[in-house]
């Protein structure tokens, strides 16, 4: 999979806009699941993010300023979705991502719904 890790220092200071190499470090590369895994669990720091691109659907995995987990996810199949997750659940989106599984309404192994949705 295509996959683009952005991390912040943690004491990187706020800014308008933010200089790649100075305020932040980009890196691109082709992955398998389990190196993916890896760069997800290494999210940490506020503004850092993970950007997945899979067959049926885009994640981005990014860290808020109060240290919590979400994830937006563009299907192909029309959906957008957004909420904050716990690191167990983005392993389980993570999974279903690599698996070309497609998400629905409700959060995988939860029984909630998206704090954002919608289906084109």
């Amino acid at each position: 999979m295509k996959v683009s890790f952005t991390h912040f220092s943690p004491n990187a200071v706020v800014r308008v806009h933010y200089q790649r190499g100075v305020d932040y470090l980009e890196h691109n590369f082709d992955l398998e699941f389990n190196d993916t895994l890896y760069l997800l669990r290494e999210l940490r720091n506020d503004r850092s993010s993970l950007s997945v691109t899979a067959p049926k659907c885009h994640l981005n995995f990014y860290v808020e300023s109060d240290g919590s987990l979400r994830v937006e996810i563009d299907g192909v199949n029309g959906l957008w979705a957004d909420s904050g997750v716990e690191v167990e659940v983005a392993v389980k989106i993570l999974r279903m991502a690599f698996a070309d599984q497609e998400f629905g309404k409700f959060i995988p192994t939860t029984n909630r719904e998206w704090d954002a949705y919608s289906v084109v």
